[in-house]
């Protein structure tokens, strides 16, 4: 992202680049062009001819998945033909193979491909379709299958088998399972965790570093039939999501389209909100506000991972102070969402809520102040008055 800094402030920055190397970052997921977990399996007259065959096919299968996964399921019907991609080559970034097999005339692999942002986002937006190339916030996904053997939570089982085989990280609303392993089993027993225990469930929010738990109950006790419930446990709200599945099936069979279904729930709710629908840039004046330099930096690093935040402009600055210009794509609630997902936090205020008028400039003489530039949106009612924004670090409670 390109960054205009005014040139007092530069030295404030430079000396802030040796805390960057100390501060913990927050878990962060994948990311929406990569498409992980593409099994090929092709046979062909000879093995190199199925080699070359299946790595075409699982760039083109990457391609489908990575489209579907940027708009909406409504816009699903308007994506351009997989085969209309003129030189495929151009899109891709590159890809990786892995559990390779092979034998007479046959070829068996699991890719990895990453795509190239912008050739991928020109294609899609010459369809005039709505994007969204953010992700939200990766929550955590507890698997609690029940069945004739009673509640299972951690070790292995086919419920959980059946998230593993998944491409969680790189999902719209990405999801993380846990180890499953003693420290969990002593934090929560399977009951604490289907209940919603609030003290158990934020311990494992603690430990996973996330906000939000999913707790997805899988109950199999008749054969040929599958009830799927998912529990969404956040610090501001919880909902439930319930499926059932009747087809005469294993319950295996059943879990995976269960899991393929959840996950494009979440990921379509994730959607609703963040899609895009131009890349028209509106500019944003913003009062940034910190209470260190290592906080200043990290703020400056998330503004810059924000997916719709598009110019960071630092107009003036003090020790814990500083002026923005925001050049972002997008609604301001939109923008508003998106940064929460890097625990910023932008309010709107108005004048008299206490915004100062003057800002005291480090590296100045004592006393001496700079104006405050004025800050109106860009897009606001002038006959009403003009308002303010505040950004500062999200408080999360953790």
């Amino acid at each position: 992202m390109k960054k205009n800094i005014s040139q007092w402030a530069v030295s404030t920055l430079i000396c802030a680049v040796a805390l960057i190397g100390l501060m913990a970052g927050t878990a962060r997921a994948g990311s929406v062009f990569s498409v992980d977990k593409v099994d090929v399996d092709v046979s062909a007259a000879t093995t190199i001819e199925a080699r070359t065959q299946a790595l075409a096919e699982g760039q083109q299968r990457a391609l489908e998945i990575v489209m579907k996964r940027l708009v909406r399921i409504d816009d699903w019907p308007r994506l351009p033909p997989v085969a209309s991609a003129k030189d495929i080559q151009n899109i891709v970034e590159g890809f990786r193979v892995s559990d390779e097999k092979t034998g007479r005339g046959r070829y068996i692999a699991r890719m990895s491909v990453q795509f190239k942002p912008g050739p991928l986002r020109r294609l899609l937006r010459g369809y005039n379709l709505p994007l969204n190339e953010d992700q939200a916030r990766t929550a955590l996904l507890v698997p609690v299958l029940e069945d004739l053997r009673g509640l299972q939570a951690w070790g292995d089982h086919w419920w959980r088998q059946s998230w593993l085989a998944q491409d969680l990280n790189n999902a719209a609303a990405p999801l993380a399972l846990p180890l499953g392993d003693m420290e969990d089993a002593l934090i929560a027993s399977p009951e604490d965790i289907l209940i919603g225990s609030p003290e158990k469930l934020l311990a494992l929010n603690e430990r996973y570093d996330t906000q939000t738990v999913i707790v997805a109950h899988a109950l199999a006790d008749v054969d040929g039939q599958l009830g799927v419930t998912a529990y969404i446990f956040n610090a501001d709200s919880s909902d439930v999501i319930v499926r059932t599945y009747r087809t005469g099936g294993a319950h295996g069979d059943m879990a995976d389209m269960a899991v393929a279904e959840l996950m494009s729930v979440l990921s379509e709710r994730w959607k609703q909100v963040a899609v895009v629908a131009s890349d028209e840039e509106t500019s944003l004046p913003v009062l940034a506000e910190f209470s260190s330099l290592k906080q200043w930096v990290m703020m400056l690093r998330e503004l810059e991972a924000a997916s719709l935040v598009q110019v960071v402009d630092v107009r003036e600055m003090s020790s814990r102070q500083a002026w923005l210009d925001l050049s972002y794509i997008g609604s301001i609630e939109q923008l508003s969402a998106n940064l929460q997902q890097r625990d910023l936090e932008l309010v709107e205020e108005r004048p008299d809520d206490g915004l100062q008028n003057d800002m005291q400039v480090e590296g100045l003489p004592t006393g001496e102040t700079v104006e405050k530039p004025v800050i109106e949106a860009k897009g606001t009612d002038n006959s009403e008055e003009s308002r303010g924004w505040r950004l500062a670090v999200r408080q999360t409670g953790r």
